[in-house]
């Protein structure tokens, strides 16, 4: 017998409406992790160690506080659902400008810094954990995020671009690893002025001025390349 299903909830064959394995929804995907963690790490542990807990003390409660529930952590990596992509976006940028502060107290080589990516998606529950491609979207555009900030799906950008006051800069379609479609980005546009680290440690300005940014994007996927890179440039309008 096939498994059936009843009200979204996926159920075993055989099984009766009282037991269940799987339950679907839509949600919104929220994924972070920190730039440069493995160098930090290498670096002076111990004070790394301390400094994430302190810094994931402040992303829970912003979660939290959100509305969000956390349904996955591994090492500084945090997995997190919301019923609205306004939250999650919200949360985010609460999450940015409060982590931004803190990293003020610490030199550039030092600074912790997350990136953040959130998609809307319908995803699989499974003994509190969610699995699906919408959670792998989210993790794939937290990849794409500047150091400090946030990346989105264009589905997030239609929900949010008219209820918070927020500018987004549009990047086009990206090809990520285990995607099969393009996914269609944003960059949310934080504040102006700040300067932040890349993954290698580098002091590079992440503010959000009125000018046109060139940002090279590399591309991976099958596209009549032979799997190769591509490199594609795209022009960015940043406004503050």
């Amino acid at each position: 017998m096939r498994p059936g299903t009843s009200d979204g909830i996926l159920l075993p064959a055989g099984a009766g409406p009282g037991l269940f394995f799987m339950k679907r929804k839509i949600a919104a995907i929220f994924a972070a992790d920190i730039a440069g963690y493995s160098r930090l790490m290498s670096e002076d542990e111990e004070e790394t160690l301390r400094r994430l807990a302190s810094y994931r003390q402040v992303t829970d409660d912003f979660i939290a506080k959100g509305g969000g529930r956390i349904f996955n952590t591994a090492g500084d990596a945090v997995l997190a659902e919301f019923p609205s992509a306004v939250e999650a976006v919200r949360c985010a940028i609460d999450i940015q400008e409060s982590l931004r502060t803190r990293n003020m107290a610490y030199p550039p080589s030092r600074q912790m810094s997350f990136r953040i990516g959130i998609t809307i998606g319908d995803v699989v529950e499974r003994d509190g954990d969610l699995l699906g491609e919408g959670v792998n979207i989210a993790a794939r555009l937290e990849g794409l995020a500047e150091v400090g900030g946030i990346c989105v799906s264009r589905a997030v950008h239609e929900q949010v671009a008219n209820k918070l006051s927020v500018q987004f800069a549009d990047i086009g379609a990206q090809e990520v690893k285990n995607i099969p479609t393009p996914v269609h980005a944003f960059m949310v546009a934080m504040p102006r002025g700040r300067f932040l680290l890349d993954a290698a440690g580098q002091e590079a300005d992440q503010g959000f001025g009125s000018r046109c940014a060139k940002l090279d994007v590399a591309g991976r996927g099958d596209t009549g390349q032979s799997g190769r890179d591509r490199r594609r440039r795209l022009s960015v309008f940043h406004q503050a």
